[in-house]
């Protein structure tokens, strides 16, 4: 399914409805992360762009 990201404006395809083949299956964050995301962006999908970049910041803050 396409997505347009809310965070970048990218358009980007989510495969959420199957596990383990989207982009996002291999990216883990901070469970606080995930929490922040969600509130922020509630019932939306990131690009995997924005979520490696986003799992890059965590890195940098801890």
């Amino acid at each position: 399914m396409e997505k347009i990201c809310p965070r970048c404006g990218r358009c980007f395809e989510c495969r959420s409805e199957e596990p383990g083949r989207c982009a996002c299956s291999g990216i883990v964050l901070p469970e606080k992360a995930v929490s922040y995301l969600k509130e922020k962006y509630p019932r939306q999908c990131l690009c995997a762009g924005c979520l490696r970049s986003f799992q890059e910041e965590t890195r940098e803050k801890s």
